[in-house]
């Protein structure tokens, strides 16, 4: 079997919008022809990699309502050889992305398992119980969100690349689990500012600490990342809202188009040059 590898030095792209000038960078085109728009799928296939050369046989994943997650783990099982479980959370009304999701699950010949639709966390407990009883000790349960270090190292392996290209004053992101934030945290240079856009609504306190965390960063002090330089947004987002506004570029509309819509939107002045991370695009699979 042929080693994937994913592309180095995605495409900036650059546009005239809100009144500025925003460099774009295009993570979703991180992965090979026919793999998911989706930059995490970086640390994923290469987590899995290293796995299996250690034994590992089955990989599970408890889906949520409109994640890529589960199709980014069935597409990179399918890649591996890897036998891919997916707990499909059984909605009285499923959301159309996880309608499309699931036929993607089908067609990298994944395993789906139906569960009890409810708390994410509840449910990823109970499944990794059922997934080593299913089978056994060659079976790994995936964290929610994927929050992989690999994934963090290699998002800012790309940064890196990225910051050789082009000088930056902000960077902007959406913000789900804050992996990929993290990843690019981990290489913010001096003097620039990041503004991580939440998804959907929560603690931004408890979030700010563990995206610091992830990315092996303080806020403040000497060494640590300034705190004016440092902004996570909460603009009250449901996780199912979908942003409608207005994009030049694919662009994810649960997630980046979230934080698209607030460096639209905001009246807090952005220093120019602005890089505009995108994770995630839909593409015709919505």
């Amino acid at each position: 079997m042929t080693k994937l590898t994913m592309r180095k030095n995605t495409p900036i792209e650059t546009y005239e919008a809100g009144g500025r000038t925003i460099h774009v960078k295009r993570e979703d085109l991180c992965g090979p022809e026919g793999s998911p728009p989706f930059s995490k799928m970086r640390g994923v296939y290469t987590y899995l990699s290293e796995r299996k050369e250690k034994g590992l046989r089955v990989v599970g994943y408890t889906e949520t309502s409109i994640s890529m997650a589960g199709w980014g783990v069935a597409w990179a099982c399918q890649q591996l050889g890897l036998q891919a479980v997916i707990y499909d959370p059984q909605y009285k009304e499923p959301h159309e992305v996880l309608k499309i999701h699931r036929k993607h699950w089908k067609k990298c010949n994944a395993t789906i398992r139906k569960v009890e639709a409810g708390m994410a966390r509840v449910n990823y407990h109970i499944c990794r119980k059922r997934l080593r009883n299913e089978f056994g000790k060659e079976a790994e349960m995936l964290d929610l969100g994927l929050p992989l270090e690999q994934t963090i190292h290699e998002t800012a392996r790309e940064f890196q690349r990225t910051l050789k290209k082009i000088t930056l004053r902000t960077v902007v992101c959406c913000v789900g689990s804050g992996t990929i934030f993290a990843g690019l945290l981990r290489k913010l240079p001096e003097g620039c500012k990041a503004f991580g856009i939440m998804c959907r609504t929560g603690n931004v306190i408890q979030k700010k600490k563990k995206i610091l965390f992830k990315a092996k960063k303080v806020e403040g002090g000497i060494t640590g990342i300034k705190r004016k330089n440092l902004k996570l947004v909460d603009l009250g987002w449901e996780y199912t809202e979908r942003s409608e506004e207005p994009c030049p570029f694919p662009c994810h509309a649960f997630y980046d188009r979230k934080a698209w819509q607030w460096l639209m939107r905001t009246h807090r002045p952005i220093e120019e040059p602005i890089l505009f991370w995108n994770i995630g695009h839909e593409g015709e699979w919505i």
